[in-house]
């Protein structure tokens, strides 16, 4: 069972090495095309591939003596040692074939559709047939390692024996046993199994370093079964994609444990370990994050931006609310249909009342082009429940009761982001102020009592305690802004310093500052009490 969770592990990393290499080459490739169009004057190719692709020579430059010229030359003389003739890299069609090619194109496009775009997708799941590649190379090399290791063990010589059917380029030193002491010897070969294992998985991991802020746009030209219409609608989504990085870790969230750990079942988990989410472990479709505003559910979600490898589709009202007639429905399929093509992808919908609010509650009735947008968006989301597609719905809300049933019935874990717990408000005064803070250009000391500003804050948020901390430390600065603006030309600035902020000076911000999420803990709880599914 040990040796069996260890080759998930392998395989998962083996695929991951694999897939990284797959990007860097694509993008190596894109990279010397760029420049390539660049350096030969092609500057409005140049410029639709650097925005279609979002690759930069700002960012990206080929290395000295590199380019498409040098290997094309060095792939000719390759190919002429090799066979003893020049290779043909392109040929000149007929007129008859330039017809056919141009009806075989035509017939591809016509008939290609949703079912097109699904083989197109990555399927993360155990029947995948790198997922199984991997899995065969990776038993064929544990077997390799055990005939090895157990030859070895027989000669009971303890010298060092170097293991070369695995190809993985490390030496293991054999233990001496005695034959009475079988099932030690063998939980000592799986110990070497397991160090041999991880130095591979080391060292694949080493090879490829990538920035995860410089991410890859897929071309939309995949969505080859749209019309025009639906391509100016995906160019509209596309722009809602987070191409840089929100930099924010799962270290900087004080607390929310639980909300984390269900975000990486849903979205990191499945990805990396694929073989344990099939059948009724199909991960989360959906979770939905509430509570008062200001607590850390945004926050949330851009860790999951920075920290998951996803693509991050960042989706507030104004992206898919249209004034025209029947364009909201269709901006919720093309966003949909987005996430599956760009997938494993991630779908945020930040405010999620301003688009999901009770059907007809109105007072007046219902428009008639909101409720087509929701019946869409229910829609799409019944979709996702029913497929394998890695794509994965994060919404957050501070009004969950105004929520559509039918909605919350597809957000399958509903967790609450309350206000932070002492400790946690203790951790984040210490945080935002610590004794001695450097960042800027100004040194700001502190002598606090931490526990008695924790105290003293109960029912503050996150964004709260932020902003007292921001207010103590500017009345600090304050002091010297009389200073400055008064001094002349010529004259020499009087040394000055900082006062250091004290437990009393954050009392007296408190006095002045109040917590924003008001007197909806009751009905927070009331509502959690109905529907909480975590």
């Amino acid at each position: 069972l040990e040796l069996s969770y260890q080759s998930i592990k392998t395989a998962n990393s083996v695929r991951e090495s694999e897939d990284l290499r797959q990007e860097t080459r694509k993008r190596n490739l894109l990279v010397l095309m760029l420049s390539h169009l660049s350096d030969n004057g092609y500057i409005e190719a140049a410029a639709a591939l650097e925005k279609e692709a979002n690759i930069s020579l700002n960012r990206w430059q080929v290395c000295d003596n590199v380019d498409l010229d040098n290997i094309l030359q060095e792939y000719e003389s390759y190919y002429y040692i090799k066979f003893q003739k020049h290779p043909k890299i392109t040929k000149k069609l007929a007129s008859a074939d330039v017809n056919k090619a141009r009806a075989h194109r035509t017939r591809s496009i016509s008939n290609s559709s949703l079912d097109f775009l699904a083989v197109l997708m990555p399927r993360c799941i155990l029947s995948h047939p790198k997922t199984m590649a991997v899995q065969r190379n990776t038993t064929k090399r544990l077997k390799i390692l055990y005939a090895d290791l157990s030859k070895s063990s027989t000669d009971s010589t303890g010298e060092n024996v170097t293991v070369k059917a695995a190809d993985l380029g490390l030496t293991v030193s054999s233990v001496a046993i005695r034959d009475d002491k079988k099932n030690e010897r063998n939980r000592k070969e799986i110990v070497d199994v397991r160090s041999m294992l991880n130095d591979a998985i080391r060292g694949a991991s080493n090879d490829i370093m990538t920035n995860q802020s410089d991410r890859m746009v897929k071309p939309l030209g995949g969505f080859v079964g749209f019309n025009h219409e639906m391509r100016e609608l995906a160019t509209v989504i596309s722009r809602d994609i987070y191409l840089h990085d929100p930099n924010v870790k799962w270290s900087d969230i004080v607390g929310l444990d639980h909300a984390k750990s269900l975000v990486k079942e849903a979205v990191v988990y499945p990805i990396k370990y694929p073989q344990l989410f099939t059948g009724i472990l199909t991960p989360w479709k959906g979770i939905l994050l509430y509570g008062p505003p200001g607590t850390g559910k945004t926050m949330l979600a851009k860790a999951v931006a920075t920290e998951c490898n996803t693509t991050f589709f960042n989706i507030s009202a104004s992206s898919i609310v249209s004034k025209w007639r029947g364009d909201s429905e269709k901006l919720v399929r093309v966003l949909f249909e987005l996430a599956r093509f760009h997938a494993p992808s991630t779908i945020f919908l930040d405010e999620l009342e301003s688009v999901m609010s009770q059907r007809g509650s109105g007072p007046g009735g219902e428009h008639e082009g909101s409720r087509r947008m929701k019946t869409e968006l229910l829609v799409q989301m019944d979709g996702l429940a029913r497929s394998d597609d890695l794509v994965f719905v994060l919404a957050a809300s501070n009004l969950p009761w105004e929520l559509d049933h039918a909605m919350l019935r597809r957000l399958e874990k509903r967790i609450i982001v309350d206000l932070p717990t002492h400790e946690a408000r203790m951790s984040m005064f210490s945080r935002f102020l610590p004794p001695c803070n450097k960042d800027g250009g100004l040194v700001i000391n502190t002598k606090l009592d931490y526990p008695t500003l924790a105290e003293n804050t109960e029912g503050y948020s996150g964004s709260d305690l932020k902003l007292v901390c921001k207010e103590a430390a500017m009345r600090v600065v304050r002091k010297i802004f009389h200073t400055l603006e008064s001094h002349q030309d010529g004259q020499q600035l009087p040394d000055f310093s900082l006062e250091t902020i004290m437990t009393n000076d954050v009392l007296d911000v408190l006095k002045h500052t109040k917590p924003s999420s008001g007197k909806l803990g009751n009905k927070y709880a009331e509502w959690r009490a109905k529907y909480e599914s975590v």
